[in-house]
């Protein structure tokens, strides 16, 4: 007769001098639904979609690395897929395949609230992916300015200076550019002096023309389109000026920053209006992320945004073609690489 002798070792956590059990991981079943469509809100159907979750730890070179569990599932013709599957932290990741004729999705992350009756609440939420057809590119005088390796500080303080958008400089004397499209103007409140100490400065944006101006328009921060902004910028809601305060308002408080990061604009320049008040010429553009002045190690302050321009004259189309920058001479890490 064989004896059978099964041994197990358990790790043990001793706590004020008592042995206590290690907390088992339970995973417990989520569901969600993806629906995709585009801006239009059409259906995408035949799209594979999927849906991923941390599941373990695996040890190794360092702090080791995660392991994540996946699961696909194709949109019908209602452009619905639902997955469900178990989780440990209610944390999930949403990607869609790209697919030709439609700007790439970064997908989406998903967490759920709380455990509920065994199992991941709210059950079978809806997360909407916008797929956003390529329709109709167009060259445009698109540039990063002032973003690294190429920084540029504004040529004076408290003094208004134009910076025009075609040429991608600043006016005369300051630079090449003959009409100025955007006026900026650095206002030092309380001078810097150093990073900890109280500094403060406006920036202030404005325009050359009456009927110029600029509109805001935020963009999703949790995943979103290759294409940030709708494709058609507004004819109406433009205001002549903008202000954004920069700098350290208390001491010992972390540096306050005007910067928002779902922060987008929409512009008009170079209007002209006929007898009767109606503009009869103009251009549209966008500027892709917020505008920031950074005052910090400057002698003035280092100023940075993204834009597009569309050169026809009331042509509000934005959806900008990264292949055909009319810009020519752009060195690296000017030229604007999204739509």
């Amino acid at each position: 007769m064989k004896l059978l002798v099964c041994t197990s070792i358990v790790a043990v956590l001793v706590v004020n001098g008592y042995a206590q059990m290690p907390r088992q991981l339970l995973k417990y079943p989520a569901k969600l639904t993806i629906k995709v469509k585009t801006d239009e809100y059409k259906p995408v159907g035949n799209v594979t979609v999927g849906v991923s979750t941390f599941d373990h730890w695996v040890p190794g070179e360092g702090f080791g690395k995660d392991s994540h569990t996946t699961r696909t599932a194709i949109t019908d013709g209602d452009g619905i897929a639902s997955i469900e599957m178990p989780s440990l932290d209610g944390e999930f990741g949403v990607r869609v395949r790209h697919e030709k004729g439609y700007y790439r999705d970064r997908g989406r992350d998903y967490r759920f609230k709380e455990v509920k009756e065994g199992r991941w609440q709210p059950w079978n939420p809806t997360i909407d992916i916008v797929f956003k057809p390529i329709e109709n590119p167009i060259p445009m005088f698109a540039k990063n300015v002032g973003q690294m390796p190429n920084p540029i500080e504004l040529p004076i303080k408290n003094k208004p200076i134009g910076f025009d958008l075609i040429k991608g400089d600043w006016v005369v004397p300051y630079g090449v550019g003959n009409t100025p499209d955007i006026v900026f103007s650095l206002v030092e409140e309380v001078p810097f002096v150093s990073a900890d100490k109280v500094f403060s400065s406006i920036l202030k944006i404005q325009f050359s023309n009456p009927l110029d101006g600029i509109q805001s328009v935020l963009s999703p921060l949790n995943g979103e389109s290759a294409m940030r902004l709708p494709r058609f910028a507004p004819e109406d809601g433009y205001r002549g000026k903008l202000e954004k305060r920069f700098g350290r308002f208390a001491e010992g408080i972390r540096i306050e920053s005007a910067i928002q990061e779902d922060q987008n604009y929409f512009i008009r320049v170079r209007s002209i209006v006929d007898e009767k008040g109606r503009i009869v010429s103009a251009n549209y553009g966008k500027i892709i992320g917020d505008i920031s002045c950074d005052v910090i190690n400057s002698k003035t302050g280092y100023i940075q945004f993204s834009y597009c321009l569309n050169p026809t004259s009331l042509d509000r189309n934005m959806e900008f073609d990264p292949g055909r920058n009319l810009f020519t001479n752009l060195t690296w890490g000017q030229g604007v690489l999204v739509p």
